[in-house]
């Protein structure tokens, strides 16, 4: 199914960027910006459809967080190096280990962001902006037009603005008695803000109407952006595709104690935290980055998904605190995110990426489903109430077969929901209830195409929309480029894509009666009586070749967890993080 993944996207990235390093030095004219660091000189380009667009790669953002700043947060940069800054190319990426490749890449000194504008600020009106967050676990990924290249959403009209932030252990670690305060690398995301604010409008945007939007880790970010006063200032919509705060796979557990593991994994011989900050402050990227599976605990390594530095509930006198409480509680407290519109949607089968690691012992789910448990139900692992339940899941998802090749689409179901698609709902049914101020559009992407790139570059060969594959409906995939005919469902699925999300970014509303080119309308969740024993039901658009509205996608599935919270939980709003 995945046999040969690794050689094959080695080769097309290596063909890929050469071809797109050729393409880009002949670019035509030179184009230069001034903004409040100095003067950056990026490239006109052409769009798909014929019109000019304007890039400016690789612009420093912060300081380098090297030396003393390694693990704090970002500085602001006062001053670029040179008068004038050549922005024709990216920058180095965090320090990390390429999803496609598994070769490492990058350097600690990657705090750059990307410019992509339609319309320069002398040649009109200001644009609406869209500040995307990649994702990759926390662990690896860029803003880089490898994957993210913005062609088709600039074609309607928005400034796009793409960047990098630190990953992983850099990024995430956290010893709050020594001053490493955690989560820096959000702490970069914010500062993204902070200059898209500062800078935006000598590209043509609007810093008054910059919609925030992620994937998967990024989705996440731009929901505990959207729950925190502190970055809520800097934006005025929030999209979060296949991520939340409240999913199982956010927030760090017993982050201190990961620190100080890390530590001694690279060889600290001392009893203290002193001890453990000089080490994490003196040693290699490469132990910091190569050592940190080590951290993970034996529950962690169980439930294959290794992601151990991420977002921690920091102090609220830290700097520049972003995530003080726990996310569920901020999504219960009424009306705290206010006016700010949210999409939030998820894939109809998120889960077939878990299969790189999952199809290697398929034997080892069939014996003990247990290890599926979301650890948000009440059930303590490795009891009798445990088994119980794993017996029950393999019966409800896979009937009276085993977890066998034969129903590896099964298991991607069941991976589906207990990463994303419970927590999903739980999320949609928390802000209906809470969130009244904030209109919801809420989306189940299930187009299974051409331009469904993750699931083609893995080799994952099962029916569906695999995590990330939606954005390649989104941005040119420029690693591997393919070419669609304009009258095929992928370019009419591509063109709804960026449509809607250009119209949410414009208007507060993905399809506002004043498109005539959309043939449908996505209409909003319906808010719900905090206090109400009524039943929630999630309305939703589902994308596909022509989407439409349906209520409660995947109801089944979500019913029978909805029972099991019940009876372990309480409710489903109850979880246990």
């Amino acid at each position: 199914m995945i046999h040969g993944a690794r050689s094959l996207t080695s080769e097309v990235l290596r063909h890929s960027k050469t071809n797109y390093s050729n393409r880009l030095m002949s670019a035509a004219n030179r184009i230069n910006v001034k903004v409040r660091q100095g003067v950056v000189s990026g490239i006109r380009e052409q769009l798909p459809n014929g019109n000019d667009s304007f890039a400016f790669r690789g612009i420093p953002y912060a300081k380098p967080p090297v030396g003393e700043l390694r693990h704090k947060a970002p500085q602001p940069l006062d001053k670029f190096q040179s008068p004038v800054l050549d922005c024709s190319v990216e920058r180095d990426v965090c320090f990390s280990r390429n999803m496609f490749t598994q070769e490492i890449e990058g350097s600690e000194n990657c705090l750059f962001l990307n410019v992509y504008t339609p319309l320069l600020k002398s040649e009109g009106k200001r644009l609406p902006v869209m500040v995307f967050i990649h994702g990759g676990a926390f662990m690896f990924g860029s803003g880089n037009s490898d994957c993210y290249s913005p062609e088709y959403l600039l074609q309607e009209g928005v400034v796009t603005v793409t960047c990098n932030y630190r990953l992983s252990t850099l990024g995430f670690s956290y010893l709050p008695s020594q001053g490493i305060e955690g989560n820096a690398g959000l702490k970069d995301q914010l500062m993204v803000l902070k200059w898209v604010n500062e800078n935006i409008s000598s590209f043509g945007g609007d810093p008054n109407n910059v919609t925030l939007f992620g994937e998967s880790a990024g989705a996440a970010s731009v929901h505990l952006h959207l729950l925190s006063p502190r970055s809520r200032q800097y934006f005025h919509k929030a999209i979060c595709q296949s991520g939340c705060s409240i999913m199982e796979w956010v927030m760090q557990l017993n982050p201190e104690e990961k620190a100080r593991t890390l530590a001694k994994l690279i060889g600290c011989k001392g009893e203290n935290d002193a001890d453990v900050y000089e080490t994490l402050m003196t040693a290699s990227t490469e132990d910091l980055v190569g050592r940190m599976l080590g951290v993970m605990t034996a529950d962690e390594k169980v439930r294959g998904l290794p992601m151990p530095f991420k977002p921690v509930v920091e102090s609220e006198t830290a700097t520049d605190a972003i995530v003080t409480k726990a996310p569920i509680d901020v999504m219960k407290t009424p009306n705290s995110i206010s006016n700010i519109p949210l999409m939030l949607g998820v894939n109809n089968r998120e889960g077939t990426i878990m299969l790189l690691d999952a199809v290697k012992k398929l034997g080892v789910y069939d014996k003990d489903l247990a290890r599926l448990i979301p650890r948000t139900v009440n059930v303590n692992p490795y009891t009798l109430a445990s088994k119980e339940l794993g017996e029950e899941i393999k019966k409800f998802y896979f009937g009276g077969k085993s977890v066998c090749n034969e129903t590896v689409p099964q298991l991607a179901d069941l991976m589906s929901d207990y990463h994303f698609g419970i927590l999903a709902n739980t999320c949609a049914e928390l802000h209906a209830r809470y969130q009244h101020q904030s209109p919801l559009y809420y989306y189940n992407f299930s187009f299974d195409g051409m331009l469904n790139m993750y699931k083609r570059m893995l080799q994952l060969n099962v029916p569906g929309a695999c995590h990330a594959d939606e954005l390649s409906y989104q941005f040119l995939f420029r690693i591997a480029p393919v070419e669609v005919a304009a009258d095929s469902p992928e370019a009419r699925v591509r063109y709804y894509m960026c449509r809607m999300w250009t119209n949410f970014a414009k208007h507060g509303n993905p399809t506002p009666t004043e498109d005539t080119s959309l043939p449908f309308c996505w209409n909003p969740v319906t808010n719900i009586d905090p206090n109400s024993k009524e039943e929630f039901q999630l309305n939703c658009l589902d994308i596909d070749a022509n989407p439409k509205m349906i209520q409660n996608p995947d109801k089944g599935r979500i019913d029978f967890w909805r029972d099991v919270y019940r009876r372990y939980n309480e409710d489903i709003l109850k979880v246990r993080l």
